[in-house]
C-alpha cells in the first residue's frame, strides 16, 4: 500500500517553530509543579486485609432478588433431559467414541442442510480433538452435561474443498494419529515421528446419511478422488485454521449454519434415543494404524 502523499518536509518548515515553542512551555510548567526529589514518580501503598468471599459472607438481598429470575431460568435450562445412555462415551484423543458420536451427529445435521442449500449431500464430517472437555457416563444426559462436554460456542460449518487440499487434510489427520470423524474409514502408516506418518487409504461412505440408521450401517466403498471437490462439515474454530487445519483456508465455499455444535448434539441425541430407545456406543475405529 502507498501512503498518502503529504509534504512532511514543508509542514516541518512552516510549523516547526510553533511546535518547539509549545513544547518548551509545557516543559517549563511541568518543571514548576514537579517535586525536586530526583524521582520521576512517587507511589504510596496502603496495606489492607484481604476479605475472603465464601459462605460466611451473607448474600446481598437486593442482588439475590435481582438475579433470581435469571437463575431460575438457567437452572431450568440446565436440568433439561436429553436422553439416557447405557455405556460410557470417552473423551480419549484419537480413539474416543465420544468424538465419533459427535462427528456422526455433525454429518447427519450437515447433510440435511447441504441438500437444502446446495442440492448435494455432505460427504463426511470431522472435528478437532480439543473440542471436547469431558465425557458421558451411563445414565440420564442433561443439558448441563452437554455444556460440560462442549463448553465452547463453536458453530457447525459446511466447507467445499478441492480434492488436492482434501488430500492434505487426510495427511494431516494421519500426522495427528486420528481425529473425530464420520463418513469415512482411513488407515495410515506410522513413521519415525508423527510428521512422517502417511495415510495409506481412505474409503468414503457411498450413501448419503439421511437417518440414524444410515449412520449405523455405512457403506465404506467409495475411494477418494483428488480431482474433485468435497463438501464436508467442520466447526467454526477449525475453518479458520484452528488446531493446525490450515488447509481449510483454501475452501471454495464456506457456509456458516448458525447452529451451535452443542445444539446439534442435543437434538440428535434426543432423536436417536426416541427412535431406538438406545444410543449406539460407536465402537468401530474409523482411523487406524496399518502395521507395515
Amino acid at each position: 500500500m502507498r501512503e498518502h502523499g503529504y509534504h512532511i518536509g514543508k509542514m516541518t518548515q512552516r510549523k516547526g517553530l510553533p511546535t518547539l515553542f509549545f513544547i518548551g512551555i509545557l516543559l517549563i510548567f511541568s518543571g514548576c509543579f514537579a517535586k525536586k526529589t530526583g524521582r520521576f514518580h512517587e507511589t504510596s501503598f496502603t496495606a489492607i486485609n484481604n476479605i475472603a468471599v465464601n459462605d460466611s459472607v451473607a448474600d446481598d438481598s437486593l442482588t439475590t432478588v435481582l438475579i433470581k429470575p435469571y437463575r431460575s431460568a438457567m437452572e431450568t435450562q440446565m436440568s433439561e433431559y436429553i436422553a439416557t445412555i447405557d455405556s460410557p462415551f470417552s473423551n480419549a484423543f484419537f480413539v474416543g467414541n465420544l468424538g465419533r458420536l459427535a462427528a456422526d451427529y455433525m454429518l447427519l445435521s450437515a447433510n440435511t442442510i447441504s441438500i437444502k442449500e446446495f442440492g448435494v449431500p455432505c460427504h463426511f464430517a470431522i472435528s478437532n480433538n480439543g473440542g471436547f472437555r469431558s465425557g458421558f457416563y451411563p445414565g440420564p444426559v442433561t443439558m448441563q452435561q452437554l455444556f460440560e462436554v462442549m463448553p465452547f460456542e463453536n458453530e457447525l460449518v459446511l466447507v467445499q474443498l478441492p480434492g488436492i487440499y482434501v488430500d492434505s487434510l487426510f495427511q494431516y489427520i494421519a500426522q495427528l494419529q486420528g481425529t473425530p470423524a464420520s463418513g469415512f474409514l482411513m488407515s495410515y502408516n506410522k513413521g519415525a515421528t508423527r510428521k512422517e506418518n502417511h495415510y495409506r487409504s481412505v474409503k468414503l461412505n457411498a450413501q448419503p446419511c439421511n437417518s440414524i440408521q444410515d449412520l449405523l450401517k455405512p457403506q465404506y466403498t467409495q475411494p477418494m478422488d483428488t480431482r474433485r471437490d468435497y463438501l464436508f462439515a467442520v466447526n467454526s474454530y477449525m475453518v479458520v485454521g484452528g488446531d493446525g487445519f490450515t488447509m481449510l483456508k483454501h475452501a471454495k465455499k464456506i457456509h456458516y449454519t448458525g447452529i451451535n455444535l452443542r445444539t446439534v448434539l442435543a437434538q440428535q441425541l434426543k432423536a436417536e434415543y426416541e427412535a431406538n430407545k438406545f444410543i449406539d456406543p460407536r465402537k468401530q475405529i474409523r482411523i487406524y494404524h496399518e502395521p507395515q
